[in-house]
């Protein structure tokens, strides 16, 4: 699961996946995310759009992969089983983004480079994503 999948479509071997796989594989993927932010969030390099919102962009992806795989069995097919490990995971998963929207270091690189968009030469797409990224920050309580 935590691996892409060579089916057509890249479409999820749900013949393959048990639900005993969802608990560690959630474990897995958060702490590659909390890796993937704490090197972006960590890194020597001044902010760039590259090297930050771009980066969070592709950081969270085998967690997202995890995630809606994970949802859209427990929608099509729950069980005890699987809202057990949905009332297991969604504190879990609460937490860990909140710990990311709250981190003080990645916070600053974000709100450096809002504060300097208008010179940065940014399309109006890379513009706005950067707008929602500062935007979830600030409602997350940053500064």
């Amino acid at each position: 699961m935590l691996a892409g999948w060579t089916t057509p479509f890249e479409v999820p071997p749900f013949a393959a996946i048990a639900v005993e796989h969802f608990a560690p594989a959630f474990e897995q993927a958060l702490a590659e995310h909390r890796a993937e932010i704490a090197a972006i969030a960590g890194s020597a390099e001044a902010p760039t759009f590259a090297n930050t919102v771009e980066a969070l962009e592709r950081a969270g992806r085998t967690l997202g992969r995890v995630s809606d795989v994970f949802s859209n069995l427990a929608s099509a097919d729950t069980s005890e089983q699987i809202e057990a490990i949905e009332r297991d995971m969604s504190p879990k998963l609460a937490a860990h983004f909140s710990r990311i929207y709250l981190d003080a270091a990645l916070f600053r690189r974000v709100d450096d480079l809002f504060r300097r968009r208008e010179r940065l030469g940014l399309s109006a797409e890379q513009a706005r994503v950067l707008e929602r990224y500062h935007t979830a920050f600030r409602r997350a309580g940053a500064h």
